[in-house]
């Protein structure tokens, strides 16, 4: 298929693709499925927001178009149908926001960071992110309690205190990665969160996302910061380039802006 047209297309394949709403009455590709394609063969910008919660893991896809417009998913556990959906890039952090479950928040007055080494922080973020139930992750969240000392070692009172808080209330993580051009470190940029629903967000400061091997070879403390609604809304606009990073990135891929 190419230009629109779907020549060279045998007759039980054009009946599922018209089926499936990907050809018009006249056996042309849809105009929406055209522009899909071209966004995601040449994008400005991607995003991948990865998310784990009690329901359990997806990763939803945002592509920006050179026409500024934008293509996102908008997973469900256990739902293999991919869907893509357009909308403007004006709203864009708009997509974000409804993606990893933003809302106004302020971390309660006693919240401090709090930090551990980045592999058991890692294993047990593993944990949790394996439990596909509410069950199962309310059942890795108990024993994530009653053996904290064990998991983290020893650590100051007022320390303990605030990593049993923020396991008590922890309801998701969340990541994202804006990605503009083929360097990872040039033309990239992350968030890694914690949603501790009334105990609010907690952004990972280190590592910085988006991480890279070295910089956890040496298992450096994963530090988590209280952060608010506002600031958090801010680190979303971040993430996004700015018009010279888009050209460099796209200078270094040899695509135009």
């Amino acid at each position: 298929m190419s230009n629109g047209e779907s020549a060279g297309v045998d007759a039980a394949t054009r009946e599922e693709l018209s089926t499936a709403g990907l050809l018009t009455a006249d056996g042309e590709i849809h105009p929406l499925v055209a522009d899909l394609a071209l966004a995601m063969s040449r994008p400005l910008i991607e995003l991948f927001v990865e998310s784990a919660s009690d329901r359990g893991q997806v990763t939803a896809h945002v592509v920006v178009g050179g026409d500024e417009t934008i293509w996102y998913t908008d997973p469900w556990p256990g739902r293999d149908e991919t869907v893509y959906t357009r909308d403007a890039l004006p709203q864009l952090i708009w997509v974000l926001a409804r993606l990893v479950g933003f809302r106004r928040s302020t971390p309660p007055p006693v919240s401090r960071p709090v930090a551990a080494s980045f592999s058991t922080v890692g294993s047990l973020m593993a944990a949790f992110a394996a439990a596909s139930e509410h069950t199962e992750w309310e059942d890795v969240r108990t024993v994530a309690i009653a053996t904290l000392d064990d998991i983290l070692g020893s650590m100051e009172t007022d320390q303990r205190e605030m990593w049993l808080a923020v396991l008590a209330t922890l309801q998701a993580t969340w990541r994202v990665t804006c990605v503009w051009g083929p360097d990872s470190r040039a033309h990239a940029r992350g968030l890694a969160v914690w949603d501790c629903g009334p105990g609010g967000f907690w952004v990972r400061t280190t590592p910085a996302e988006p991480l890279h091997p070295e910089d956890i070879a040496a298992d450096p403390d994963a530090t988590f910061v209280p952060t608010s609604g506002g600031d958090l809304w801010q680190a979303l606009s971040d993430l996004l380039p700015a018009k010279g990073e888009l050209e460099a990135g796209a200078a270094a891929s040899g695509a135009l802006v």
